[in-house]
């Protein structure tokens, strides 16, 4: 969640244009929009929340200060900005992005609200993303991070492709690279490749740079790996576009790959990534590369919440437990929805003990939570059984992990219990608490 507050201040005296930039402005979530319809009125603002705004969509033209203005007041306030007006020409341009502007925009058409607005939503995205620049120049990485910082990215150097590497394999995080190509140890193309064997081009996008000017270069960058290339020395529009494009691809493979692989109501992961996740830590002889636990939950008595208070209810309790579980788990495991009313967790490198204290803990979350509908707080519950031992597959550890469910079902639910090497070998977990009747047929798991 966010921490600080997302003011925009927007310095615009005609009505029209104003009311239809706020209007696009309410596709976005979280921002408090702030107008003013002059110089003075955009300076009083400024000064009362002492310049707490991530940006400033700025009019050149002011009532009060037809020159441009104020594109001095949020530079002094250290306020990034976009400005637009109805005509720039290049050189007019080329000072506002050497006094600090983000970008200018035009007010020739409707397509420049719908770009102005996905500038915004991207200028809030880069704000968590990390660009690296590799490049021997120590005057080239200055200028370009300093210009990738001025679209709020945050920036990390390195001098060439091995110092890269080098920082990448302690997991410094990295959302995309610009690499040069004449470097000294490794250069940009053995670079790339290196690169690839570890990160696919969906997951860390590459814009391969070079001032060598012929097709060969860009042509052997996208061979290597890269996912786009830039010709040096660079404008400052063309860096913006580049950069933006690729990010904006990054993050759609990002949302892309969230629908495949995450739970729409709870937001947790999906089967599917649970079970290419499980498969992952069999080798493809079928053994073990680390010591694994899996832990298969249900909600007891969900088919109740469901049939009395509505499926709204029952989604909310869903969300509860996955909440609860979340909680507890955070880190230390794999959290999916199974599906239905069924929750996975798959531990790796745990003891028996350990595995089995840390889903009792989640037991004992979600008892201790609740649901409100219409002033009637609900008590949530759940069933967890466990698979400690080896199975010869990920599918075979879910099963036996699923025997213990349904035992722990029959035992009075609320409880935890642990599947030893045939599923009628059962060990309870101590100091449980009190359970409720139990129901013998499976259906009734719910």
């Amino acid at each position: 969640m966010r921490s600080d507050p997302l003011n925009i201040l927007i310095a615009e005296d005609s009505k029209f244009f104003s009311a239809a930039i706020q209007h696009k402005l309410k596709e976005i979530d979280d921002i408090n929009i702030y107008l003013a319809t002059s110089y003075k009125e955009a300076k009083q603002l400024i000064a009362e929340h002492k310049a707490n705004f991530f940006l400033a969509l700025l009019d050149i033209n002011l009532p009060d200060a037809p020159d441009g203005e104020i594109i001095e007041l949020t530079d002094k306030s250290e306020i990034p900005s976009i400005i637009f007006s109805s005509n720039f020409d290049k050189d007019t341009r080329e000072k506002f992005y050497n006094s600090g502007v983000i970008d200018c925009v035009p007010k020739d058409s409707p397509s420049s609200l719908e770009y102005f607005v996905s500038l915004v939503r991207r200028i809030l995205l880069n704000r968590s993303l990390t660009v690296m620049v590799v490049d021997d120049s120590k005057v080239m990485r200055s200028i370009t991070s300093s210009q990738l910082k001025k679209f709020q990215l945050k920036v990390i150097c390195a001098k060439n492709g091995r110092e890269a590497l080098d920082k990448l394999s302690i997991g410094v995080p990295v959302h995309l690279i610009l690499t040069d190509y004449e470097m000294p140890e490794v250069d940009g193309f053995e670079f790339i490749r290196e690169l690839r064997r570890d990160y696919s081009k969906d997951r860390l996008p590459v814009i391969g740079m070079s001032a060598v000017g012929n097709s060969e270069i860009a042509i052997n960058f996208l061979k290597s790996g890269a996912n786009d290339f830039i010709h040096k020395p660079f404008t400052y529009e063309e860096l913006l576009c580049r950069t933006f494009q690729n990010l904006d691809l990054y993050n759609l493979f990002e949302d892309l790959k969230k629908a495949v692989y995450k739970d729409a109501l709870t937001g947790l992961n999906n089967r599917r990534y649970l079970f290419e996740h499980g498969e992952g830590l069999f080798s493809p002889e079928g053994a073990l590369e680390d010591d694994i636990i899996v832990a298969m939950a249900d909600v007891d008595h969900f088919k109740n919440f469901n049939d009395t208070y509505g499926h709204s209810v029952g989604d909310d309790v869903l969300v509860k437990v996955a909440q609860e579980f979340e909680k507890t788990v955070g880190e230390k495991a794999t959290l999916a929805r199974f599906g239905g009313e069924e929750f996975c967790v798959v531990m790796t490198g745990m003891n028996e003990a350990a595995g089995l204290a840390l889903m009792e803990k989640a037991r004992l979350s979600v008892a201790a939570a609740s649901v409100d509908v219409e002033g009637q707080s609900l008590s949530v519950a759940v069933s967890i059984g466990l698979c400690t031992s080896s199975q010869a597959s990920f599918d075979e550890m879910v099963n036996e992990a699923d025997k213990a469910l349904y035992v722990a079902k029959e035992s009075g639910r609320n409880c935890v219990k642990i599947a030893e090497e045939t599923a009628a070998d059962i060990k309870e977990f101590p100091q449980r608490s009190v359970r409720g009747s139990a129901r013998s047929n499976k259906e009734n798991r719910k």
